[in-house]
């Protein structure tokens, strides 16, 4: 018998080869699945889970219940660590997939919601947090947060989103925005954690059709911060992919290259990017502001620089600190 690694992987190859080329719409019930980069972040979530299994002392010939038993410990862990409810709720879905009859089921499995109120910010008045506190835990917004906790768009990028924006560039997923800010078109790179919230608020939408309805963004909900916060998370997960992994490090800066070339801009004149060896030091009130609070106040350049291109379409390490990382 197979160790038990081999048999969630081989369960999610099948899911996928039944699910490929399928629409969406035809699977009502999410069976199996359809996207390739969907298969690879569950396919990385089963590795994580059989490697959080061995840790614990169980055997990889284990059955698929003994397995499925120790899933909600698994996601406790990850929560416990303080992976974000993106992350956790990722995990989870892939191995209800990855170990199917196994009673595993979304609603009971310890995952938290991902649509947290949010803390005041901008200095809105107090009657405005309490109406985008309501907004966010409304049902009519679940979509819309859960896109903004996955791509971190700016408030007028997301009404301006249509069916044909998702886009597939080299095995990566992007967001185009015709209109980023200044009127520029930016590629706004998507996760492979996130993959799966994204291409779900994309289903079923036509080339032309708004992702999100003018009643969807009839909101009170502050999405700055979620923009913010998801440049939090991206900085950690990099930091934490570029402490395991010495090839990733190559990677990651041919996406920021690729970037600046699709932006016109050419990387080799960028102040940063000539310094990404460096690690960058907050100065001023923006170290003070920092240390104050407890939070870092020296980041590596190249996590720091893949944040800002990918993800804010920003070009400078010191406008992303700034406005993001306090």
């Amino acid at each position: 018998m197979a160790n038990i690694k081999h048999r969630m992987q081989s369960t999610l190859h099948n899911l996928y080869q039944q699910g490929r080329g399928q629409k969406k719409k035809e699977d009502p019930d999410h069976r199996f699945i359809h996207s390739k980069v969907t298969l690879q972040t569950y396919l990385r979530e089963v590795d994580r889970f059989s490697d959080w299994l061995k840790a614990q002392g169980v055997k990889m010939r284990c059955t698929e219940q003994e397995a499925a038993r120790q899933v909600p410990a698994y996601l406790q862990s990850l929560i416990q660590a303080g992976r974000s409810p993106n992350t956790v709720h990722t995990a989870a879905a892939a191995l209800c997939k990855a170990l199917p009859g196994c009673g595993l089921a979304m609603s009971q499995l310890p995952h938290p919601r991902r649509t947290h109120a949010p803390k005041k910010g901008r200095g809105a008045a107090p009657s405005l947090h309490r109406r985008s506190d309501a907004d966010v835990l409304s049902p009519r917004y679940r979509r819309l947060v859960d896109f903004a906790q996955a791509a971190g768009l700016r408030r007028d990028e997301y009404a301006q989103l249509r069916g044909r924006d998702l886009v597939r560039i080299g095995g990566q997923i992007y967001v185009l925005v015709e209109q980023g800010k200044g009127g520029k078109r930016q590629y706004q790179l998507i996760d492979q954690e996130d993959a799966a919230v994204v291409e779900r608020c994309f289903s079923g939408i036509g080339q032309d059709e708004s992702v999100f309805s003018p009643s969807e963004m009839n909101n009170k909900i502050n999405l700055h911060r979620f923009r913010r916060e998801h440049a939090q998370e991206m900085y950690r997960r990099y930091l934490e992919r570029l402490a395991t992994d010495q090839a990733y490090r190559d990677e990651l800066l041919r996406l920021i290259k690729e970037a600046f070339h699709r932006a016109g801009q050419d990387w080799r004149r960028n102040p940063d990017m000539r310094r990404l060896a460096v690690p960058y030091a907050c100065r001023g009130h923006v170290r003070q502001s920092l240390g104050n609070a407890g939070r870092a106040v020296s980041y590596d350049r190249l996590a720091l620089m893949a944040v800002s291109v990918l993800h804010l379409a920003h070009w400078r390490c010191d406008v992303t600190v700034k406005n993001y990382m306090q």
